[in-house]
């Protein structure tokens, strides 16, 4: 039996990754910037630090195609998840090919993401702004719906591979939240995105804790400021 991959990415000390036994049919592999950074079960895959280590997760995590090669299957799982039964009997259950993640279970629009995003200051306004202007600009209309991310099953299918690149590209340009960029990529190149509850995933892979992103990463001097009706739009106070 071909060995399928799960994978997770840590940048600039942003989480404590935890160790993994042995699982038939599995490898694991960790990507981060950090030398030191030596976990049981995993095989440290070293990059290089980057000016902006909040994108540069965000691409190793997207771009499964182009760095997880030779691998037919992975499974991406964020720095604060967990195993706790097997992911064997996870994708028998669950996976049909193609792309697969949890269905947000709070939040169903765009509109409804960039809200949150600003009041809890995830990301910095102005970019959120230029995302969702973006997305009216290429006539996405909000109704695919939202996901949460946190796990992504995917195959190297053309289609798969179609649809990261798009979502890599919408993300560079835009907010750091791959929440937003996701269903514009998903309209544009036509591939969906499968999903399942959040409920149904955690019997498997759980959460341990929240993360706290810092935006000091700011790259100043870029991008239009925000006006003060963005914030009204939202239905925030500014």
């Amino acid at each position: 039996m071909a060995k399928s991959l799960i994978y997770s990415v840590v940048t600039n000390n942003y989480d404590n990754i935890k160790p993994v036994k042995p699982i038939e049919g599995f490898d694991f592999w960790l990507f981060t910037d950090q030398e030191d950074m030596k976990v049981e079960g995993w095989e440290t895959k070293l990059i290089p630090k980057s000016d902006d280590p909040i994108k540069q997760q965000r691409t190793y995590k997207i771009k499964s195609c182009e760095f997880t090669a030779p691998y037919d299957l992975t499974i991406y799982m964020d720095g604060n998840m967990e195993i706790i039964q097997s992911p064997k009997e996870f994708l028998d259950k669950y996976y049909r090919g193609g792309f697969l993640t949890c269905k947000h279970p709070k939040r169903s629009s765009l509109n409804e993401e960039a809200k949150e995003i600003v009041k809890r200051k995830k990301d910095f306004p102005e970019n959120v702004e230029r995302a969702l202007g973006y997305a009216k600009e290429v006539g996405y209309k909000d109704d695919l719906g939202l996901f949460e991310n946190m796990v992504l099953v995917r195959d190297k299918s053309p289609a798969v591979k179609a649809l990261e690149d798009k979502w890599a590209e919408i993300l560079s340009k835009y907010s750091h939240r791959d929440q937003l960029s996701l269903p514009i990529a998903s309209f544009l190149t036509k591939v969906p995105v499968h999903t399942l509850l959040r409920e149904d995933l955690f019997k498997y892979i759980k959460r341990n804790r929240g993360h706290h992103i810092s935006l000091k990463f700011r790259n100043k001097g870029k991008g239009p400021s925000t006006k003060r009706n963005f914030f009204k739009w939202l239905g925030l106070k500014k």
